[in-house]
């Protein structure tokens, strides 16, 4: 499924703006003939995607025309800048006008764009101050849903969630009612939001009389967190009488009646199937004490299922093998396997008699009619969250650089194929043997240092003399992709500044923080942005029972900490996967991030961000 981020909602307004901003009467003499045939160019390539080109027609013409006009057309250049998340540029084209030369409608189109700026600075309260006025009673509605937008998402940022969901209620009037994707996302957005506040926070926040409709978005979500009760009806039948015109889709409101009739239905025998024998014993047993330790801590002591664990040994068929015993057993619901390989082999079978949860992903979409269910820590959606990332940070021009083999290409494809989709460049790609200590095989051609030295020698020969030279970078690159582990990391971090790419933002997955803190180590690591779990990122102590593991098995918490987590959420989140598969708004936060399940019962985890600082690392929003 395609993701939308807010600078694709900002187009339209901008687009608005700069119509009603710069109306140009031919009749009156307002457009020359050079004039309308740059601003064909211009629509020309904003329609192909060139929107640096277009940007230059734009800035061309404000250079040569009125004072007048000058400000409409630089502002339509960092309007298509903004479009092709050309950040740096379309600042500079910013920083070119002055704001006390705009007129009401223009002021409202530079504000914008310039809170796009600040959120890909990562400035959201910055955002906030740009965006303080409304926009003119007569601006279009593209502009305020666009406002409204921008505002939702900084206050998201800045955690202030009641806020950000109150925003997007504001936004919806002003959604075009054709743009169904558009109003099903706002709302989806809404939901997400508000169901993540605890229940005396909605208690709170609730301000105006029915029917306002953030009120009515409120007290949807204070029905869907009650418990379970033989009232859900009549609630919902009285919130309905309250608001009969509120904009919260039908299915969100009959969603929210079936998950309050519905009863949390929580297996009693349990296997548990993992490969505890092999070449992953030890990751397994780290994955199996984490279960355990969710199974000591659950809310209530009154359920006591049992838990029955089998050795799913190293190949597919004995996996398939302990999957049959612990069905023939009478689990009623089956944890496992974790080899990709066996997940495989079980998952060809096609039969699942009980509920399954297998601790990785196959290479097939199946469900198992409902039955089957994945779960595990792929790589792949690391990269894909990346790649968003980076582009909603204002980068589009990517170099990429991945150790060789499977894990790489893996990686590198999710995200090459992601970056893409947004409408990123990605310039260059090199491959390292992850073995290697010099790096700079790989770091001067993906630099295009190889060609400056290249460019250098033909000179000399041409000139029979040395020439004083100083190695040049690529300089069309803005964010570099380092899908690394620790060492390579902290290896390749520092050859990237040597080789003149310091001021280049480098984005990675998890796997470039070893999962503990370790600053004299990670210390060369600084700036690097990686995505990683709540578990890993939490402040030490802020976790009682991650604390109580680090303590139980340090070496083993040290090297498999993330499967820890995955133990703990694999357990915990058994009795919610029938409300996540059917109610597709709901999420889960886990320990291993907020998770939510797709259509093929995949669950996908959304990451938390940091930046290493003096060789830690620190949140990054």
């Amino acid at each position: 499924m395609r993701r939308f981020t807010t600078l694709q909602f900002l187009a339209p307004a901008i687009i608005a703006l700069v119509i009603t901003g710069c109306a140009l009467d031919a009749d009156k003499g307002g457009v020359r003939s050079t004039e309308h045939e740059a601003l064909q160019r211009a629509q020309r390539a904003e329609q192909t995607g060139d929107y640096e080109a277009a940007a230059r027609e734009y800035t061309s013409l404000a250079a040569q025309l009125s004072e007048l006009k000058r400000p409409a057309y630089l502002l339509r250049a960092a309007g298509v800048l903004l479009r092709g998340n050309h950040i740096e540029q379309a600042r500079r084209t910013l920083d070119g006008i002055d704001p006390g030369t705009l007129n009401p409608h223009q002021r409202a189109q530079y504000r914008i764009a310039a809170a796009r700026i600040a959120l890909a600075d990562n400035k959201p309260q910055a955002a906030l101050d740009a965006l303080r006025e409304d926009p003119p009673a007569d601006a279009p509605a593209a502009v305020r849903s666009d406002l409204y937008e921008l505002r939702a998402d900084a206050y998201q940022r800045l955690g202030k969630l009641a806020e950000s969901a109150r925003q997007r209620v504001l936004r919806e009037p002003f959604i075009d009612p054709a743009e169904r994707e558009a109003l099903a996302r706002n709302r989806q957005a809404i939901w997400q939001t508000l169901i993540r506040l605890p229940a005396e926070t909605l208690a709170a926040i609730r301000t105006e009389p029915a029917p306002d409709a953030f009120g009515g978005w409120v007290q949807l979500a204070q029905i869907a967190k009650s418990p379970p009760a033989g009232d859900s009806a009549a609630r919902i039948d009285r919130w309905r009488t309250l608001y009969p015109e509120h904009p919260a889709a039908p299915e969100i409101v009959d969603l929210v009646l079936a998950r309050g009739q519905q009863e949390i239905r929580r297996p009693n025998r349990i296997a548990l199937l993992l490969p505890l024998s092999g070449g992953v014993k030890e990751l397994a047993e780290a994955l199996r004490d984490g279960f355990f330790a969710a199974h000591y801590q659950r809310g209530n002591p009154d359920y006591t299922p049992v838990i029955r664990v089998y050795d799913s040994g190293a190949e597919p068929d004995s996996a398939a093998q302990a999957y049959a015993r612990a069905v023939e057993d009478g689990n009623e619901f089956v944890v496992g396997p974790l080899v990709k390989q066996s997940v495989n082999r079980i998952v060809r079978n096609g039969r699942f008699p009980v509920p399954t949860l297998n601790l990785n992903y196959s290479d097939t979409d199946r469900s198992g009619n409902g039955r089957l269910y994945q779960f595990g820590l792929a790589p792949e959606d690391e990269a894909r969250q990346v790649s968003e990332r980076a582009w909603l940070d204002g980068h589009n021009h990517a170099l990429a650089i991945a150790p060789e083999g499977e894990w790489g290409d893996r990686v590198l494809q999710a995200f090459a194929d992601d970056w893409r989709q947004h409408g990123g460049l990605l310039l260059e790609t090199q491959r390292y043997p992850a073995d290697n200590n010099d790096f700079s095989a790989q770091i001067e051609p993906l630099l295009d240092l190889d060609e400056s030295v290249r460019r250098r020698q033909a000179l000399e020969k041409v000139l029979q003399s040395a020439v004083k030279f100083e190695p040049r970078r690529r300089q069309d690159a803005d964010v570099v992709f380092m899908a690394a582990f620790p060492r390579q990391g902290r290896l390749i971090r520092p050859q990237l500044k040597f080789h003149y790419a310091g001021d280049l933002a480098i984005y990675s997955t998890s796997h470039v923080f070893s999962g503990v803190r370790n600053q004299n180590a990670d210390r060369d690591m600084d700036d690097v942005i990686f995505c990683d779990l709540p578990w890993v990122l939490s402040e030490d102590g802020g976790n009682a029972l991650k604390s109580r593991i680090a303590r139980l098995w340090p070496e083993s918490f040290q090297q498999y900490t993330r499967f820890y987590a995955l133990g703990i959420d694999a357990y915990n989140i058994i009795p919610y996967l029938d409300n996540l598969r059917q109610f597709h708004y709901e999420q889960y936060g886990g320990e291993t991030g907020v998770l939510h399940l797709d259509e093929n019962n995949r669950l996908y985890r959304q990451l938390q961000w940091a930046r290493f600082g003096n060789g830690l690392p620190r949140p990054y929003n």
